[in-house]
């Protein structure tokens, strides 16, 4: 029998590779729920804290509300997807109602977000402003001052692409009847959710402005700033790596923008990553591949040294840290190429 060829041997890989992602895009499991069930029961519990703990001592709750509603914004994510849950139709109610409650129209949300994956440079990306102004500005204190003060003008920039508004998308104008209508739904139920948490908030704490430091003041300070962390690592990051590499942006896959997975510690996976998120590099190839499934497509991904996958070990913490003070200095040591299964 004649040996293989190496025309044939790359065919069967690519074969098998194909076969493997497939499986990987089609199997459906309810992994989130049970996590999800807890966030909500969480956050009612969290709600309703200050009926029994009285006077301002349940103020500690701010920071641990605040990471509730960041599982919640990122679950809407996994919800734009169609991979939060099964079936279809609990996907699209928890995706509704979750991002509702915390100030985000559904609808809106995933058009913008459809338009981040379709990208190719950070000036048309439309979470380019998160990641974008902080590694332009210059490293040390000047970037970090971005990145904290930054906030307050994304927080704008948030409301106006996600918010009861619903138009940040770029294609807002030409959108049909069925999706102006989603948004339209989406507006009230913002505008309602938030209504009813003004009353509840101030029910359970007595003051009419409860509901700022119950429930705005971890939205904006917590849950907002974990997510603008997380961007400015996976993409920023990747930014600020793809200048120094040889093949610059082509290494990172050329028709996207750039990102990377982050291999944190267990517990930075829990506060930074819900939902597998730091397996971003790997979502942003492909997309459709549920988040339960993202480590085995890592693997996957490693296994065959699949061009554009790129990773960082080490904590976000610390790639944030690089993010501040590296002006685009990333030895090709510090990032992990694809390479077959190994430690991480």
């Amino acid at each position: 029998m004649a040996d293989p060829t190496p025309e044939s041997t790359a065919s069967e890989s690519r074969a098998a590779f194909e076969a493997r992602l497939r499986e990987l895009r089609t199997e459906q499991r309810n992994v989130a729920l049970p996590g999800l069930v807890l966030t909500y029961v969480g956050v009612v519990a969290l709600l309703l804290a200050p009926l029994w703990l009285g006077g301002w001592h349940w103020l500690w709750m701010i920071p641990v509300m605040g990471v509730l509603q960041y599982r919640v914004v990122i679950s809407g994510h996994e919800a734009v997807h169609y991979t939060l849950v099964y079936p279809r139709r609990l996907n699209e109610l928890l995706g509704v109602v979750g991002q509702a409650l915390v100030g985000v129209n559904f609808t809106a949300y995933r058009l913008q977000h459809l338009d981040h994956h379709r990208v190719r440079t950070r000036a048309e990306d439309p979470d380019g402003h998160i990641y974008g102004w902080v590694v332009e500005a210059r490293p040390g204190i000047p970037r970090l001052m971005v990145l904290l003060f930054g906030t307050f003008t994304e927080i704008i920039i948030k409301i106006y692409q996600k918010g009861t508004g619903g138009i940040g998308d770029k294609n807002h104008r030409k959108h049909s009847a069925k999706v102006k209508a989603g948004k339209l739904r989406d507006t009230t139920l913002v505008i309602g959710a938030q209504l009813a948490l003004i009353g509840i908030a101030w029910a359970t704490t007595g003051w009419f402005w409860g509901y700022l430091l119950l429930w705005i003041a971890p939205l904006f300070g917590v849950a907002v700033f974990l997510n603008r962390c997380r961007i400015v690592v996976e993409h920023g990051l990747a930014q600020l790596i793809a200048q120094k590499l040889p093949g610059g942006f082509q290494e990172f896959g050329g028709l996207r923008i750039p990102t990377v997975d982050i291999v944190p510690n267990a517990v930075e996976r829990v506060i930074f990553a819900p939902f597998l998120f730091n397996y971003h590099c790997c979502h942003h190839l492909f997309m459709t591949v549920p988040h339960y499934n993202l480590p085995a497509l890592r693997d996957l991904l490693r296994e065959h040294e699949y061009s554009g996958y790129h990773e960082v070990h080490g904590s976000y913490l610390s790639a944030l840290a690089r993010c501040i003070r590296d002006p685009g200095v990333a030895e090709r040591s510090r990032v992990e190429t694809p390479q077959p299964a190994r430690p991480s």
